[in-house]
């Protein structure tokens, strides 16, 4: 049986690190929420854009990763992608009012936007197909250390050295990775790509993608901004006529037209909307409404989120053996009940029920999300998979944004509880949809069969 070496594992881990730095900083901050309101002396939906902008520097970044992947090797990738993440660090954790945190934040997103389609780019391309599912779960699991550790890391710093500290202290993830990487990071093959970079097309993208979330955000006016509507139609309808008439390169729309990518796709991105909105939400609810310290709030997520991260290997191995049926009918399962309890339950949750019950979610969460992406990806021609991953990517980002975004709104205009619930029915509507998807995924492979 061919194994994968000690050099390609060091390699896979020192690019993930990169990401996990970026995801780290990320849900450390959204324990923050409170104390930022009154340092900066602003609201909560101004706030959360220290995670949108984020995300959404990620999703834009993403957008372009498939011709960077082809135009550039990824071991410059993978240094570019470290050396801006040190940048964005410092910055963001010497600034002094809001829009230099951004700035920071979004150089941040930018690195992690580079680094992590590059993981999986890098594990498809060095790993036997044989081991595919277990090292897609590795991948994910680092990357998901992150959320597990985040939330309690910047409760603590929170609570005891100060928001700054978050990101000082986080610097050690990169410097780790230059250690680990410097001789073990090397460049993968490449598809190269003739075509000019289709710098229209990526623009269109770019602004239909930050103009959704800004329509969104302003929701909590009660009000629509016509005009930002109309500019959301005009760029996504441009952007897919460009994407079919332009000879240069950006992202290969024809995956579109494959029902079994998109009925993954979709599910891929929702599991995000729904995961990215409650790690805000929950954090705030018991800030809020059950008044526990930022410690506690952020601890919260994090025996379920570590769990969840050390049983992803696991279920790519459950993929290598039974396929994808069973991760993804079961993980749903788990998923849809986990959020009907919420929903049904949440004035009655305590601290140690939203425990036990996110620990659940996340492992149906992860079941599911591990086997749909790694299906995903196995499904297309090898030529395309930089494409599939730089798709999946930049929609489950967005669909993050959008979840926080979501999640921020209904608590500001509903209140820490009511916000909740309304989420969690919210959730419920995507995990039935989710099911109806999936079912077109296998009933679409036994046509193609």
């Amino acid at each position: 049986m061919e194994k994968v070496s000690l050099k390609t594992a060091l390699g896979i881990v020192s690019v993930a690190l990169v990401a996990f730095s970026g995801i780290m900083a990320e849900t450390a901050m959204n324990v923050t929420f409170p104390v930022l309101t009154k340092v900066f002396n602003t609201n909560l939906n101004l706030i959360q854009w220290v995670t949108t902008a984020y995300l959404l520097a990620v999703t834009v970044m993403v957008t372009t990763s498939a011709y960077l992947t082809k135009r550039f090797s990824s071991r410059m990738l993978w240094l570019v992608s470290v050396f801006i993440f040190i940048i964005g660090t410092l910055i963001a954790g010497l600034a002094n009012n809001i829009p230099v945190l951004l700035l920071g934040r979004i150089l941040e997103g930018i690195s992690a936007g580079i680094a992590m389609p590059l993981v999986f780019n890098v594990v498809v391309a060095t790993v036997p197909h044989a081991k595919i599912g277990v090292w897609m779960g590795l991948a994910a699991l680092v990357v998901s250390l992150a959320p597990s550790f985040g939330p309690t890391y910047g409760g603590v710093l929170v609570d005891t050295l100060g928001w700054r500290s978050i990101f000082f202290i986080l610097l050690i993830a990169p410097i780790l990775s230059l250690i680990l990487g410097w001789r073990t990071v090397v460049a993968i093959e490449r598809y190269p790509v003739k075509q000019k970079f289709d710098a229209l097309a990526f623009s269109l993208l770019s602004i239909f993608l930050i103009v959704t979330l800004l329509v969104v955000n302003q929701l909590e006016q009660g009000r629509v901004n016509w005009l930002l509507v109309s500019i959301i139609i005009v760029t996504l309808v441009a952007f897919i006529w460009r994407g079919r008439h332009s000879k240069q390169s950006f992202l290969d729309l024809k995956l579109f037209t494959e029902v079994k990518f998109v009925a993954l796709l979709l599910p891929i991105s929702l599991y995000m909307f729904v995961m990215l909105g409650l790690n805000l939400i929950i954090p705030t609810f018991l800030q809020e409404v059950l008044h526990t310290s930022s410690f506690l709030a952020g601890f919260s997520l994090l025996p379920g989120s570590l769990i969840g991260a050390f049983l992803n290997p696991i279920f790519g191995r459950v993929y290598d053996l039974k396929g994808a049926k069973l991760p993804l009918y079961v993980g749903n399962w788990i998923f849809t009940i986990v959020v009907l309890i919420m929903a049904i339950w949440t004035q009655h949750l305590a601290l140690i029920s939203i425990i036990m019950l996110y620990i659940v979610f996340i492992i149906g969460r992860n079941m599911a999300f591990t086997g749909a992406q790694t299906a995903a990806l196995v499904d297309v021609p090898a030529s395309e998979k930089s494409d599939a991953t730089a798709i999946i990517q930049t929609l489950q980002m967005f669909m993050g944004a959008l979840g926080t975004t979501v999640g921020a709104l209904l608590q500001a205009k509903l209140g820490g509880l009511h916000g909740f619930q309304i989420f969690g029915y919210l959730s419920i509507i995507i995990a039935i949809l989710i099911l109806g998807l999936i079912m077109l995924y296998f009933n679409a492979s036994k046509k193609n069969a």
